[in-house]
């Protein structure tokens, strides 16, 4: 890797940081806010239709009296990181288990901490994780989303950074 690059790389996820379960607003908040709050802290910007389309097809809770709570921003910060690596079907599917199996605030505060350790490695500046324990499916299964998820989000950055260097040449297959 460049240095320039990897350097900027590792800065911007030194400062990385999802905010854990006790961290999130504790109070509702309206449409417009939980997208402005979320979109701080995910890859790609979330709209108010995506809210309301996760919310019509049960992925997140929904808001009571027009304000959403601490359960549905953790749920769609959630959601928004795998929504681009996983259907919204096994998205469901993983969120199933996770509740089967965890409190939200233990799985979602599991999350980020998986995903920061995750990126980090997959950019250079950590340790491989750990191993995870064979007997526990419901975290490994979890980690195989996430290893996708932070190779995809490093792909994207690395690219843009070619891109904007004007490394626009076509490599071809020796």
């Amino acid at each position: 890797m460049d240095a320039p690059i990897e350097v900027e790389l590792q800065k911007s996820l030194d400062n990385l940081h999802i905010p854990r379960y006790h961290e999130l607003p504790d109070f509702g908040l309206r449409l417009e806010q939980v997208t402005r709050y979320v979109s701080r802290y995910v890859p790609t910007p979330v709209t108010g239709s995506m809210v309301s389309n996760y919310v019509k097809q049960k992925i997140i809770p929904g808001p009571e009296k027009k304000s959403y709570g601490v359960d549905s921003i953790a749920y769609l910060i959630i959601v928004t990181y795998l929504k681009n690596t996983v259907s919204l079907e096994d998205i469901r599917f993983l969120l199933g288990v996770q509740q089967d199996n965890y409190q939200l605030s233990v799985a979602y505060d599991y999350f980020c901490e998986e995903l920061e350790g995750l990126l980090r490695y997959v950019i250079g500046i950590q340790e491989a994780p750990s191993a995870i324990d064979h007997m526990n499916p419901q975290k490994e299964l979890l980690r195989t989303a996430l290893f996708s998820i932070t190779y995809k989000i490093y792909l994207a950055y690395r690219i843009a950074q070619l891109r904007q260097e004007g490394q626009t040449e076509a490599v071809s297959p020796t």
